[in-house]
């Protein structure tokens, strides 16, 4: 049975990709008398195949329980984009992580894993879990984020150190469109954890204290992980850039855990400002792996 807050999720996506895609991309005439954005209800259920009542239900947040197939229908339908239909997918419980909410905050990091991360002396490093909290790092990572294991609770979660902290925000370049770019891979995560209070608490404090995420996240824009590239201003070492790339991994205890590295870009100096940094003794010695899971809440 879907709840109250995952039929809201649904019903709102779908007005607001209805809205988006207009009669002439699917080969509609606009005619003259249209005062709907994008699609009407009754086209979105003849492409779907479905009844313009039921597919009505779906956005008035009906007590109904749409099929897989019928999600899928819906999806062709609306054009969605693979990441926005595997966020409608998990909306309506045919997720990965359906029926899991709430055992990612149990994730460990094995020694293993740390030991992989240590290795990279001169590369950032970090693992998350579900939520982005950060649960264990590198030393190198510290010359992003500074000094991790004096952060406590949320503090130590990634979203909340790209919103709310203001060390990065100077310091990351075109912070505002990773910042868009997070907030996209947030809510696709958060499909599978909309009832689960823990997941929540993050996106009520980011709702109360970011206007700019309060702002993007009404737009239930959705984008999968992928690599990238990443440019910060380091107060003491300069301009550092690097290549990026998310890896999903088990975690010690078998749970899904995102390992984060960071790769100085070859045709940069960042590689030579980064032994700088790591041989400076002002930055933390010990590399750490939090031993009790996620960072609270």
């Amino acid at each position: 049975m879907l709840s109250n807050d995952r039929r809201s999720e649904i019903a709102t996506f779908l007005r607001i990709r209805r809205a988006r895609l207009q009669p002439e991309q699917i080969g509609l005439p606009r005619g003259t008398r249209r005062r709907t954005p994008g699609l009407r209800r009754e086209e979105v259920a003849e492409l779907a195949g479905i009844s313009t009542e039921w597919y009505a239900w779906l956005e008035q947040m009906r007590d109904v329980h749409p099929s897989m197939d019928t999600l899928q229908r819906i999806a062709r339908a609306l054009r969605l984009e693979p990441a926005e239909q595997q966020h409608l997918l998990t909306l309506g419980g045919y997720g990965p992580e359906n029926g899991s909410n709430g055992s990612a905050r149990e994730a460990v990091v094995s020694p293993q894993l740390q030991r992989l991360m240590n290795q990279l002396e001169f590369c950032p490093a970090w693992i998350t879990g579900a939520r982005s909290d950060i649960l264990a790092w590198n030393r190198a990572a510290t010359a992003i984020h500074g000094d991790l294991d004096a952060m406590r609770g949320i503090e130590r979660n990634g979203v909340h150190q790209l919103f709310l902290n203001p060390r990065i925000r100077r310091m990351l370049v075109n912070w505002e469109l990773h910042a868009r770019d997070c907030v996209a891979k947030l809510r696709l995560t958060y499909a599978n954890y909309i009832d689960d209070p823990w997941f929540n608490v993050l996106i009520g404090l980011l709702l109360e204290q970011s206007p700019e995420f309060a702002e993007w996240w009404e737009e239930h824009n959705v984008q999968l992980p992928q690599d990238g590239v990443k440019a910060y201003e380091h107060p003491e070492a300069g301009r550092l850039t690097f290549d990026y790339a998310v890896l999903q991994v088990a975690g010690g205890n078998g749970l899904p855990v995102q390992l984060i590295t960071y790769i100085p870009k070859s045709d940069t100096p960042t590689q030579a400002k980064m032994e700088v940094l790591m041989g400076n003794a002002g930055y933390p010695g010990e590399d750490v792996v939090q031993e009790s899971g996620e960072a609270s809440g």
